[in-house]
């Protein structure tokens, strides 16, 4: 079975959801590049669900719902805001929640 990358997976009781986590560390100077490979990250977790590598990995955790949340450590540029606002409709369209934030709100 196929895995993929996974930076952090977390668990909320509160809201019973499960966070997997893109830790972002790179700055906006190569937009174009940047967002290349964010979105072949938030491909991967995708897939990770959709594959049944998560559940077979988190068999507890089977059932609850899944956030992908990016948590970036540079602020996004104008062009990376765009792409956040593309992907976050083209994921809501599939069923699928993700969330933004920076480290400072951690």
């Amino acid at each position: 079975m196929v895995t993929h990358n996974i930076d952090l997976v977390g668990y909320n009781r509160e809201t019973d959801t499960v966070h997997l986590i893109i830790m972002d560390e790179q700055n906006w100077d190569n937009a174009g590049k940047h967002i290349d490979e964010l979105q072949e990250k938030i491909l991967g977790y995708i897939a990770f669900v959709e594959n049944g590598a998560y559940d077979h990995k988190y068999p507890e955790m089977y059932n609850k719902e899944i956030i992908i949340e990016v948590v970036f450590e540079y602020d996004p540029t104008k062009e990376g805001q765009a792409f956040l606002s593309q992907i976050d409709q083209v994921l809501k369209d599939t069923g699928y929640q993700i969330k933004f934030r920076n480290y400072t709100s951690l």
